[in-house]
């Protein structure tokens, strides 16, 4: 299924949210793969546990045994990282269709997992009832990002045919006359339609899909910046950084240390 995603609107949304609750939120899609990414940096204390040996492994693997829990479920579900904060996945729907997942947390809490860690203590205590009511937020959340049709599903045939071959073959060399011969339409045509879909060209929409799945290369793989280019598509890291940083506003090595939990200069 094709999703429609107004990226500069939901960044707005998730930042007001953090700024309202102090609460990292990240919208991911239906493969967990992060479509809005959250412009704040981690907190200094789980930079710190990130950079302890296994610490990031540790945290990976946290989350995705938190996501296939929700997917297996398809409800909210919440759970302590290995260093004691509150995580929360929150499905998201339209109405019966899952379009992917809200992730928010590293809450400090009233739990029998206290660490003793200075920077673990000067974090903001979260009471079981305040975490009820970021878990109700995130749900208000969810329904104006719907109701305001930041997100949602998309119906046209066509689009999906084009769409999925795509996303079928981002690390190959794409023209558009081999995405218009694969849908059987005539390039002007292809153009068109593009372009009254998504408000953008077909090469744009290329590239935008190939720096979103470049985020997770990124995030849980050693992988040089110019490997990640490659694999996703890109002829060089030059342009790749390039595009990011106008995308992201941040280039992909300070994303990913930001990500990592190393201060970024």
């Amino acid at each position: 299924m094709l999703f429609y995603y107004d990226i500069p609107k939901i960044n707005q949304v998730l930042d007001d949210f953090f700024n309202a609750t102090g609460v990292r939120i990240d919208l991911l899609n239906d493969r967990f793969i992060p479509i809005s990414y959250s412009q704040h940096e981690i907190c200094d204390y789980c930079r710190a546990v990130q950079q302890e040996t296994g610490g990031r492994e540790r945290c990976i693997a946290f989350d995705q045994s938190l996501y296939k829990k929700v997917k297996a479920s398809l409800q909210t579900e919440s759970g302590l990282c290995p260093f004691g904060l509150m995580n929360i996945i929150k499905p998201v729907f339209y109405n019966d269709l899952l379009m992917g997942y809200l992730f928010f947390g590293q809450m400090r809490t009233q739990s029998e997992m206290q660490q003793e860690n200075k920077l673990f203590d000067q974090l903001p205590l979260f009471t079981r009832q305040q975490v009820e009511s970021v878990a109700r937020l995130a749900a208000i959340t969810v329904k104006h990002i719907l109701t305001e049709n930041m997100l949602r599903p998309d119906e046209n045939d066509l689009m999906q045919q084009a769409v999925c071959y795509i996303h079928s073959n981002l690390d190959q060399d794409l023209s558009i006359k081999t995405l218009a011969s694969q849908v059987n339409i005539s390039k002007s045509a292809l153009y068109s339609k593009f372009h009254a879909r998504f408000h953008c060209t077909v090469g744009e929409y290329l590239n935008q899909k190939r720096l979103e799945q470049s985020i997770p290369l990124l995030i849980n793989t050693s992988l040089s910046i110019e490997e990640v280019s490659q694999r996703v598509g890109f002829s060089g890291a030059s342009y790749y950084t390039k595009l990011f940083k106008q995308r992201m506003g941040i280039t992909p090595l300070n994303f990913r240390k930001r990500e990592q939990g190393e201060k970024v200069r």
